[in-house]
């Protein structure tokens, strides 16, 4: 995949408001995508296990810093889901 694909390719994963979802990536687009979104929260959910040497990646955009368990942290966390939810009920329609 070029760069311009690949720049593409996020592009259309994280349109409208979508800012968290599951990747199958190779290390080099997980590198590019850092450079795209330094702030990014990505964590590896998977070994290594295709010929295309790519692993699945839990891609978060918009992390909300420290996973404590407060009261805000969890109000948080429900506006965020909200948001996708809807973002997610317009692109059904």
């Amino acid at each position: 995949m070029t760069e311009n694909e690949f720049e593409q390719f996020l592009s259309e994963s994280f349109r409208e408001g979508v800012y968290f979802r599951e990747l199958r990536l190779s290390e080099k687009e997980v590198l590019s995508l850092k450079e795209h979104y330094p702030q990014a929260s990505i964590q590896k959910t998977s070994e290594v296990n295709d010929a295309f040497s790519k692993s699945w990646y839990e891609i978060n955009l918009m992390p909300i810093g420290k996973k404590s368990e407060t009261l805000e942290s969890i109000r948080n966390e429900n506006t965020r889901l909200k948001r996708e939810l809807e973002s997610l009920r317009k692109l059904k329609k």
